[in-house]
C-alpha cells in the first residue's frame, strides 16, 4: 500500500468528517455551553476557605488555638508541616497559613506571643474575609485569657499565589470531554460502514486494516486539533484562562488522548454488529468515564473506588491537560498520565486490528 493511497484515504475521511457538521459541532457546543453556564452562573461560596494551622509548639496553649480554629463553620482546618502547608498556599489551595512557633506558650506566659500568618493575596474579595476571620479567632482567644487584649498578636504577610479558578479547572476538562466524544465516534463510523457494505467493498481491494485505521486516526486527530483550539480560544477570550505550560506538552497530551479514545471506540466496534448497539454501548462507557474522569468537578473517591478512577483513561487525559494548562507542568509531571494513555492506545489498537473484520 503506497503513501499516496494512505493520504487519499485520510483526505477522503477528513472530507466526510468536515461535511458532517453535526458530528464536530455537537461536542464543541456541549463544551462551550458547559463553560458558559459554569463560568458565568456558577458562583461558589466566596467565604468558605481552607486554613492551615502549623503547631510547632505542641503545648496546651497552642492546642487551644487549634480547637478555636477547628470550631469555625465555613473553614476547613488543615494541619501539617510548615513546608507542606506553605507550598499548598503558594499553589492556591489554602486561604491562609497560621504558624504557632515553638516557644509560644512560654512567650505567652511572659506577657505576649506572636503568630505568623501568611495570606493568599491573589483573591482580593476573599482576603478580607480570611483576615477578619483569623483576627476574630485570635481576639476571642485573647479575651479568654482573662481579657488580655494583646496577649497574642499577628505577624501578617500577604503571599502572591497561583490560584486555580473553577473555570481554569473546567476548561481542560471540557477539552478532555470533547476529545473523548469526538474520537469514540470512530467506532460508530466503522460499524455503520460495515452495515452499509462499505467495508465489504473495501475488503476486496489491497487496503490493509492497519492502513484504514491509521488514515482515520490522522483525519480524526486533525478535527480534534481544531476543536481543542476553539475551546481554548474561548477560555482565553471569554474567561481569561491562561495556558501556563508548553504548547508542545499540551499537544502531546491531546494527541495521546485522541489515540486512546479512538482505540476504545475501535475495540467496542469490534464486538458490535449494528450502529444502534454501538451507540448504546458507547454511551454506556462514556458517561461513567465522563464523571469518574473529573471533567466537570474534582472528586475525592472512596478507597474502594479510587483504583477504578485511576484506571479510567479520561482521568489521566484530564490530569495531563490540567497539569499543563493550570500548573505549567512538563514531562516530569506528565509521564505517568502519558504512560497510561499510551498503554490504553497500544492495547486498544492491537485488539482492534486482531479482531477487525470487513463484514
Amino acid at each position: 500500500m503506497s503513501l499516496r493511497t494512505f493520504l487519499q484515504m485520510a483526505i477522503a475521511q477528513g472530507t466526510i468528517l468536515r461535511r458532517n457538521v453535526n458530528f464536530w459541532l455537537t461536542s464543541i457546543f456541549i463544551a462551550a455551553l458547559s463553560m458558559l453556564v459554569f463560568g458565568l452562573l456558577f458562583k461558589p461560596d466566596a467565604q468558605a476557605f481552607d486554613l492551615a494551622l502549623v503547631d510547632e509548639d505542641r503545648s496546651e496553649a497552642s492546642q487551644g488555638l487549634v480547637e478555636a480554629f477547628a470550631s469555625l463553620e465555613n473553614v476547613e482546618l488543615k494541619e501539617g508541616s510548615r513546608g507542606d502547608e506553605f507550598a499548598a498556599l503558594k499553589d492556591g489551595d489554602r486561604g491562609a497559613v497560621v504558624i504557632v512557633p515553638q516557644g509560644f506558650e512560654n512567650d505567652l506566659a511572659q506577657g505576649g506571643a506572636a503568630l505568623e500568618v501568611y495570606y493568599d493575596n491573589s483573591n482580593l474579595i476573599r482576603i478580607g474575609y480570611v483576615t477578619s476571620t483569623v483576627q476574630a479567632v485570635v481576639d476571642a482567644y485573647n479575651q479568654g485569657l482573662s481579657g488580655q487584649k494583646d496577649a497574642v498578636r499577628l505577624d501578617e504577610q500577604a503571599v502572591d499565589t497561583q490560584t486555580v479558578r473553577f473555570i481554569d479547572f473546567l476548561t481542560p476538562g471540557m477539552v478532555g470531554m470533547t476529545i473523548m466524544w469526538t474520537n469514540m465516534v470512530v467506532g460508530f463510523m466503522m460499524v455503520a460502514w460495515r452495515e452499509q457494505g462499505i467495508l465489504r467493498r473495501l475488503g476486496v481491494t489491497p487496503l490493509q486494516p492497519g492502513v484504514l485505521i491509521a488514515s482515520q486516526a490522522v483525519s480524526f486527530t486533525l478535527v480534534s486539533v481544531i476543536q481543542v483550539t476553539i475551546i481554548l480560544l474561548m477560555g482565553r477570550l471569554v474567561f481569561n484562562v491562561h495556558i501556563e505550560g508548553s504548547y508542545l506538552w499540551l499537544s502531546v497530551s491531546a494527541v495521546l488522548g485522541v489515540l486512546c479514545m479512538m482505540s476504545i471506540g475501535y475495540v467496542i466496534a469490534s464486538f458490535m454488529r449494528t450502529a444502534n448497539s454501538m451507540n448504546a454501548i458507547s454511551n454506556l462507557v462514556a458517561f461513567p468515564m465522563l464523571f469518574l474522569g473529573r471533567s466537570y468537578f474534582p472528586i475525592d473517591p472512596s478507597p474502594a473506588l479510587a483504583p477504578i478512577v485511576q484506571a479510567v483513561p479520561l482521568t489521566h487525559l484530564n490530569d495531563a491537560l490540567r497539569e499543563v494548562v493550570n500548573h505549567g507542568g512538563g514531562p516530569a509531571d506528565l509521564w505517568i498520565s502519558w504512560l497510561v494513555l499510551v498503554a490504553w492506545a497500544v492495547g486498544g489498537f492491537l485488539v482492534s486490528i486482531r479482531l477487525f473484520r470487513w463484514q
